[in-house]
């Protein structure tokens, strides 16, 4: 059944794509007679497409979008139809070539930021930022780190978010900006992840119904610091918070890091070990937290001289 519902389907696209390739080399004596025949070309490119996509052959449906796509904008000065088409070229390209589905759906932000669609922008923006983060097959250069795109395209992303006052969205892709800096870029960035994460519970306290979340950006922010090897900044940092929110001092998260800055002082692998042991009883501790803290503690293992075998070769180090 699937195979003569494409067969069907693809019988009609090319029909669309013929009378597409006829209408293009119509001669017209006035503009808005090339105009309407541009229309009415882009349209059956259209209507090819979508017959491809029916049928189930994405490769072919993103052409024909592309082909759309060309029309509305180079021809029509159709921003708005031209970053559909183009975004719908992305969507049908991202099943079957993630890299080529990338470019459209730029060129599609390209066309909606022209338009003053930032908030569309901004959401694709996002999207593409998600492909090149859990995508590698998304960037055609192998030389470039997808982390490096990952992190630009979330930072266009939320100042797209944060242009249109959306500013829920655009925390979020700081947050993400954060995240992919300090933990998956080589080599990480954790003063540019500690800054962010800073900035973004300032943020929080500016908000009553947001205030609760910055002793969790905080801690992150002191996490940088100490994986960067350097306890003086997050203990400043510390005493800065606390300044801020007068209660970070006393609660969980706040005396997370007073401890662990005391058991990095006094080079205590033990007592850092039962610091993360207790806190992650009550708050389980997620993969980035985790990734700071292996840090901190390679670190101190280094220092006190109790290097456990295998931890130069990157094998994991027990946090308990």
């Amino acid at each position: 059944m699937a195979t003569m519902i494409s067969m069907k389907q693809r019988v009609r696209a090319e029909k669309f794509l013929n009378d597409a390739e006829k209408t293009l080399k119509k001669s017209t004596w006035f503009s808005s007679s090339t105009e309407q025949k541009y229309e009415d070309a882009a349209e059956l490119y259209d209507q090819a497409a979508n017959a491809y996509k029916v049928g189930q052959m994405n490769s072919e449906a993103g052409v024909a979008y592309m082909k759309a796509a060309e029309l509305y904008r180079d021809k029509l000065s159709n921003q708005m139809e031209g970053s559909k088409a183009l975004s719908n070229a992305g969507s049908c390209l991202k099943k079957v070539n993630a890299a080529e589905a990338v470019k459209a759906y730029n060129q599609a932000v390209s066309l909606l930021c022209d338009a003053g669609r930032l908030n569309q922008a901004a959401k694709l923006s996002k999207q593409i930022a998600e492909m090149y983060e859990n995508d590698s097959s998304a960037v055609a250069d192998e030389s470039v780190d997808p982390t490096v795109l990952a992190i630009e395209s979330y930072q266009q992303a939320s100042d797209l978010f944060e242009m249109e006052n959306a500013k829920s969205q655009a925390s979020q892709c700081k947050a993400k900006v954060a995240e992919l800096s300090s933990a998956q870029l080589d080599p990480p960035d954790l003063l540019k992840g500690a800054e962010i994460y800073e900035n973004l519970g300032r943020e929080c306290l500016e908000n009553n119904l947001l205030k609760y979340n910055a002793k969790g950006y905080f801690l992150q922010s002191c996490l940088c610091h100490l994986a960067n090897g350097d306890a003086i900044a997050a203990s400043q940092s510390l005493s800065r918070f606390e300044s801020l929110d007068f209660t970070f001092g006393e609660s969980r998260e706040g005396k997370f890091v007073s401890g662990l800055i005391e058991a990095i002082e006094n080079f205590d692998s033990e007592s850092f070990a039962t610091i993360c042991f207790e806190f992650d009883r009550i708050s389980k501790l997620d993969p980035w937290k985790t990734s700071m803290l292996v840090k901190v503690k390679r670190s101190i293992d280094d220092q006190s001289g109790d290097v456990g075998q295998g931890a130069d070769d990157g094998d994991d180090v027990d946090l308990t």
